[in-house]
């Protein structure tokens, strides 16, 4: 007996997929973070770029019906604007197979977020912006249709003061010479510069004196640097018994305030102004 094998089949084709007909084709949208920028830590300004396409022959009106803001997962308050208006209920207009591209602004206060912060997000954001569009062609029925963009970028936080000593240096009848010794604490990820900043000191209460620093100071990641700040305090319009009990004290409850202008090396904020307000207690050495 002969056995005989069949020859397999090629199998069929599949059937060709009809094409879609340019009048029920479905516009395209992105949206797309383009950069941010700030004038201080606490308040950024994101910018995107809403862009769409509209593949038929007619003209397509484009509403943004809604829109949300998160911030490392949480829900977050911010103005949303395009043209210099709130974008929500905002319309366009793109015509025949041509397509629409829209700047808008995102104004994000910090403040909060960075208080609540945990742990694990302490250091840096992420915004996740997302938008609920209609399409509308004519009288026909609405299409829906969503966007949604992230945006990572670091934490910047303000660099903190704290006087760890006041010596005085030489009292006299009418001045008295101090060193104030300051450490200055960066909580980054990144170094920051200090170029200059303008002081004013309390002790106890009372004002002993102001003064300004120019030179450049640098701070590293997550570290502190130390300067000696040189101060003299003025009797002449004071009671005499104060610069006794200035000699007399051993510790001194005191108030450092001020404005500085702080280097980040951060592309989008390389340089702020802060001001600080600083109390706490302070050996006073003689």
């Amino acid at each position: 007996m002969l056995s005989a094998c069949k020859t397999p089949q090629p199998a069929a084709p599949p059937p060709p997929v009809a094409p879609v007909p340019p009048q029920e084709k479905t516009p395209v949208a992105a949206l797309e973070f383009d950069r941010v920028e700030a004038e201080r830590p606490d308040l950024i300004t994101l910018y995107y770029h809403l862009k769409a396409e509209n593949p038929r022959s007619g003209p397509l009106d484009i509403e943004i019906r809604g829109w949300k803001l998160s911030l490392n997962g949480e829900e977050t308050p911010a103005a949303l604007t395009v043209d210099g208006a709130a974008i929500s209920g905002a319309r366009f207009s793109a015509g025949s197979l041509a397509g629409i591209d829209k700047t808008l602004i995102l104004e994000i206060n910090l403040q909060a977020p960075a208080e609540e912060a945990g742990p694990a997000d302490a250091d840096g954001f992420l915004a996740n912006l997302s938008i609920d569009l209609a399409y509308r062609y004519g009288e026909a029925a609405p299409l829906s249709g969503a966007v949604s963009a992230e945006a990572a970028f670091p934490r910047i936080r303000e660099p903190e003061f704290t006087i760890t000593s006041i010596a005085i240096m030489q009292a006299e009848l009418i001045n008295t010479r101090f060193r104030v010794s300051l450490r200055i604490d960066n909580p980054n990820l990144f170094p920051l510069s200090l170029s200059s900043f303008d002081y004013e000191l309390y002790g106890e209460g009372r004002f002993w004196a102001n003064g300004k620093k120019r030179d450049m100071l640098q701070i590293p990641a997550q570290g502190s640097a130390e300067t000696n700040l040189f101060l003299v305090m003025n009797f002449i319009d004071m009671k005499r018994h104060l610069l006794d009990e200035i000699i007399a004290m051993r510790m001194v409850r005191y108030r450092f305030t001020g404005e500085a202008e702080v280097g980040t090396g951060v592309s989008w904020l390389p340089q702020f102004h802060m001001g600080f307000d600083h109390s706490g207690s302070s050996v006073v050495l003689k």
